[in-house]
C-alpha cells in the first residue's frame, strides 16, 4: 500500500485520500530539465547538457557534462554505481561510474543498426533495454552489446499504434509507458504481460509494489498487484516532476528542487 512505502504517514480514509507530514529539509536553486535519484537516497539534476551529483543532505559531489553531444534526453540511476546517459539527439549512451567517470567508451547506437532508439534505460547484469520506433519493439542488450532479448512488434501483437515516452526496468519487469495508451508491461524476457491502464503520464515511479505517479498537486499510487488506489495531498504546487527515496519527497519546481522528510 502507499502507507507502508511512504513510513506509515497517515490513515487512508474510505475516498482514498491520504494527509501526510512533510517537512522542508532543503531547497537547492536550480534551472533543471528534470532530475531523478537513487535508491541511496542520493539524487541527479540535470541542466542541459550538465549532469550534477548530490548527497543526500544535498551536498553537491561531482558534476559531468559532454557538451559536444548536446542535452541529455534521460538519465538512469537504478544502479548508482552505472548510471546510464542518452544523448536522444545523437543516439549515444554513456555510462558513470559514482565519480561520474566514463566508464569505457560512448555507446554509438547506430553502428549497432539502432539509430532510430528513442528511448533507453538500464535493465539487470549491466545490459540495458532500448526501444526501436522503427520496428516496434523492444530490444535488450547486455554490457558486450549483444542482443539478448526482443520483444517483437508491438503494434502488431497488441494491434495498437505506439507513441511511447518513458522506459524503466523495475524488479524483473520493464515498464513501457504510452501516454494514450497506458502502461504496457513486459517480463524480463520482453514478452508482454499487460497494460496498466494509467494514461496521461509523462514519467512514474515504482517502488515495491506501487507504481507513484504525480497531477496538479498530488501524488497518486496504483498498487501493481491489488489494483488498490491511493493519493496523497502534495505541499506544494506549481510542480515539473516528483520522486520519493529514503523518507524523502522531491518536488522540482520552475527555479528549484525542494526536498521534504516525511513523517508519521
Amino acid at each position: 500500500m502507499l502507507l507502508s512505502t511512504l513510513k506509515g504517514i497517515a490513515q487512508i480514509s474510505d475516498t482514498g485520500q491520504t494527509s501526510a507530514n512533510f517537512t522542508l529539509f532543503k531547497s537547492i536553486p536550480v534551472n533543471a530539465s528534470f532530475f531523478t535519484t537513487d535508491y541511496l537516497g542520493q539524487f541527479y539534476i540535470v541542466d542541459n547538457n550538465q549532469l550534477s551529483k548530490f548527497n543526500q543532505n544535498g551536498v553537491l559531489l561531482h558534476t559531468y557534462s559532454e557538451k559536444i553531444l548536446g542535452d541529455i534526453s534521460f538519465v538512469d540511476a537504478a544502479n548508482p554505481l552505472r548510471l546510464l546517459l542518452f544523448y536522444r539527439d545523437f543516439v549515444q549512451i554513456v555510462i558513470l561510474d559514482k565519480t561520474l567517470s566514463a566508464i569505457g567508451g560512448n555507446i554509438l547506437l547506430e553502428n549497432l543498426g539502432l539509430e532510430q532508439t528513442l528511448l533507453t534505460c538500464t535493465s539487470n547484469d549491466n545490459g540495458f533495454w532500448l526501444y526501436d520506433p522503427q520496428d516496434f519493439q523492444l530490444i535488450r542488450l547486455d554490457q558486450n552489446l549483444k542482443t539478448t532479448h526482443k520483444s517483437g512488434p508491438i503494434n502488431q501483437i497488441l494491434g495498437i499504434e505506439l507513441t511511447p515516452n518513458f522506459l524503466i526496468e523495475y524488479n524483473n519487469f520493464v515498464y513501457l509507458n504510452d501516454a494514450e495508451r497506458g502502461i504496457l508491461v513486459f517480463d524480463i524476457y520482453g514478452t508482454y504481460f499487460k497494460t496498466i491502464p494509467l494514461k496521461g503520464l509523462a514519467s512514474f515511479q515504482v517502488i515495491g509494489d506501487n507504481l507513484f505517479y504525480f497531477s496538479d498537486s498530488t501524488l497518486n499510487s496504483h498498487h501493481l498487484t491489488t489494483l488498490e488506489a491511493g493519493m496523497i495531498d502534495l505541499p506544494d504546487t506549481g510542480l515539473k516532476s516528483i520522486r520519493i527515496e529514503k523518507q524523502k519527497l522531491f518536488l522540482l519546481k520552475e527555479n528549484s528542487l525542494d526536498l521534504y522528510l516525511i513523517s508519521e
